[in-house]
């Protein structure tokens, strides 16, 4: 029975030293987590609205920056849209920080640039980037057939148009006509938009659509022009030359030939004029992940904007990222556009 007894604490005494052993070498379990503790997440970005300072009523950018507008709904922080409007005043309010993009010209960018033109009175300005760059413009002036003019000067005293007042034909109609000796005194300027001015030709009411810095194929012209046989009028050489080597923005550039059939089924033949391009002008501080996402999103449905809007058939999509001559691009499009190998 002693022997029995004895087994028996042995037996016990061995399982408390293996018991204290185990507690010994196994290291307490981690406390569990709260429930409520916060998960490692990206950081959201915090909303952004674009303000955009657009371009004229009846222009193309009515409808092309539409479509970009809804393809921005897919970059989940940002708002706002386009409005209309002429660039001088969008590139003031882009400076005034009544917008934060600007539709621009790059002759009316580098007009304000150098504080002339539109911007006398407002002097010259800085601090400002190109955030894309968008389609060619060149000059184009258009008379009937059958009118007896030839050229800007049998013109003088007759009912005329550049468009609206402050926009890109304006400023470069000016500049040219001073290079040939001439000013507005000598016609009858009618400042009117772009669907007013093809109905008041259409109507008789004007002689001439003189648009010495516009896109094309140009819709309103493209409306006359299937109405009734024109010409284009010619532009002098050395008037073309003055005006590029006089100021920033605007090179000597060529309307391609067969941008446009006439009525009778011709094509227009090549014709020299003022060129330059349409861009979207920022402040240097417009946040670059912004710049970048933009910039992306343009790019990657640029193939489908080409396809519905004619201006785009004529560049390229590297061309979004072409210099404005004096203006640099913004750090967050220039990103992008090296990672893309377009620069």
């Amino acid at each position: 029975m002693k022997k029995s007894l004895t087994l028996v604490l042995i037996v016990l005494l061995a399982v408390s030293l293996l018991a204290v052993g185990c507690s010994q070498q196994t290291p307490p379990a981690e406390p569990a987590a709260p429930a409520d503790a916060p998960a490692d997440v990206p950081e959201v970005r915090e909303n952004f609205e674009i303000i955009l300072g657009g371009g004229p009523a009846g222009a193309i950018t009515d409808a092309l920056y539409g479509a970009v507008f809804e393809d921005f709904k897919d970059i989940p922080y940002l708002t706002g849209g386009p409005t209309t409007g002429a660039p001088a005043a969008n590139v003031a309010g882009v400076v005034q920080g009544k917008y934060n993009i600007a539709h621009s010209l790059s002759d009316i960018t580098g007009a304000a640039l150098d504080g002339e033109g539109f911007f006398k009175e407002m002097g010259a300005i800085d601090g400002v980037s190109n955030l894309v760059t968008w389609w060619p413009m060149v000059s184009t002036l258009v008379v009937w057939a059958d009118s007896p003019y030839q050229s800007l000067e049998d013109l003088k005293g007759k009912k005329v148009t550049p468009g609206p007042r402050m926009g890109s034909n304006d400023l470069e109609l000016q500049r040219l006509l001073a290079e040939m000796g001439m000013s507005y005194d000598d016609f009858n300027v009618q400042f009117l938009g772009f669907n007013d001015a093809q109905q008041q030709m259409l109507d008789g009411q004007i002689e001439a659509l003189l648009y010495a810095h516009t896109s094309y194929p140009h819709g309103a012209l493209l409306s006359v022009i299937a109405q009734e046989q024109v010409r284009f009028l010619p532009i002098p050489e050395e008037a073309i030359d003055g005006v590029v080597a006089k100021y920033k923005g605007v090179e000597k550039a060529v309307m391609p030939a067969g941008i446009y059939t006439f009525k009778d089924g011709t094509m227009n033949e090549e014709m020299l004029g003022v060129g330059g391009n349409i861009h979207w002008l920022v402040k240097d501080d417009f946040p670059e992940d912004v710049a970048y996402d933009i910039a992306k999103s343009i790019t990657e449905n640029f193939e489908r904007y080409q396809a519905n809007f004619n201006n785009l058939k004529w560049m390229k999509v590297e061309d979004l990222a072409k210099e404005v001559p004096g203006v640099k691009l913004h750090p967050g499009s220039k990103k992008y556009f090296e990672e893309r190998g377009f620069i």
